[in-house]
């Protein structure tokens, strides 16, 4: 072979092995974007129609939205010196369902798995091949996670110590179709029924969602600022009006209340949901919020 067939045939190997490269990180973009679809991502948790919670952390992240200046609280701050994660800098976008069986989390980031496994063992847990467990902070909260892939861990808090297994693979398609937000939460009015811990400043008003079937709630950038919609569906056109009535009123309730009540005029939250406006039509009520940054350092405080 003379020197230019040797060029030549060298070139065309360089050739392919570039192509070769090229398509093998196309299918690997392509895997991962597959694989992160909150669609698919929901299709893992065990029970379609609870509570579920999608938070995009990159994009909060990105908006200066996680740089709360607060001090950690040390229980908190010891376990990010621990196990390694914080989220404010290591998540990036975390989906989450909550139902009777459990809280099912499955976070993508990065994640020092030595660590996590190390902590579980200091904490009395135990790892067996990727599964790790341990007691959570009463005797039905078992805490268990895995690696879904480098990038992704899934994790679940329930009285099955091997319940984070159940997210490993994906199951039947999710029908209904996520929203479109960095923010959104889903769940039915009986869940607000059911909740125990619910701040005084939201009793009130969450009583009124709780005739909803279901609600929908998202958070994003808007005109101004960052704004949050509800959209609720109930079972009747008479039910949903009579649900935006008592939206309005207990709106008003709250605006009442920041005129005359000094420490309520101070309360974020109450002052967030005294701006909302709420209209319904048909089976559906709506609602929106502007969203001031300084309730999601209130929200976050400490962690």
């Amino acid at each position: 072979m003379d020197q230019r067939a040797r060029i030549r045939a060298g070139l065309g190997l360089i050739t392919l092995a570039c192509l070769a490269a090229a398509g093998w990180s196309i299918v690997r973009v392509r895997a991962t974007r597959v694989f992160f679809e909150p669609a698919r991502l929901l299709s893992r948790f065990p029970v379609e129609g609870g509570t579920a919670l999608n938070v995009d952390f990159a994009s909060l992240r990105k908006a200066g939205l996680l740089d709360s200046k607060a001090p950690q609280e040390l229980e908190y701050k010891q376990f990010v010196e621990a196990a390694g994660v914080d989220y404010r800098r290591d998540i990036d976008l975390l989906v989450a369902s909550f139902s009777k069986s459990g809280n099912y989390f499955i976070a993508r980031g990065r994640f020092d798995w030595k660590k996590l496994r190390a902590y579980v063992v200091r904490q009395g847990g135990s790892c067996y091949q990727d599964l790790c467990r341990v007691q959570g902070s009463t005797p039905e909260r078992r805490i268990s996670f895995l690696p879904l892939r480098d990038d992704a861990i899934g994790l679940a808090v329930s009285g099955d110590d091997l319940a984070a297994a159940r997210l490993a693979h994906p199951g039947p398609a999710v029908v209904t179709r996520p929203p479109d937000a960095p923010v959104w939460l889903s769940l039915p009015g009986s869940a607000l029924r059911e909740m125990s811990a619910i701040p005084p400043g939201m009793r009130i008003f969450l009583t009124a969602l709780a005739r909803a079937d279901r609600i929908v709630i998202t958070a994003g950038q808007g005109g101004g600022g960052i704004q949050a919609h509800m959209d609720a569906t109930c079972r009747t056109a008479s039910d949903a009006a009579v649900l935006a009535s008592q939206l309005r009123t207990t709106t008003g309730m709250i605006r009442d209340a920041l005129m005359t009540d000094k420490e309520a005029s101070h309360d974020e939250l109450a002052r967030t949901l005294a701006a909302g406006t709420f209209d319904n039509s048909g089976l559906r009520v709506t609602g929106a919020w502007p969203v001031a940054k300084g309730l999601i350092e209130s929200l976050t405080a400490g962690i």
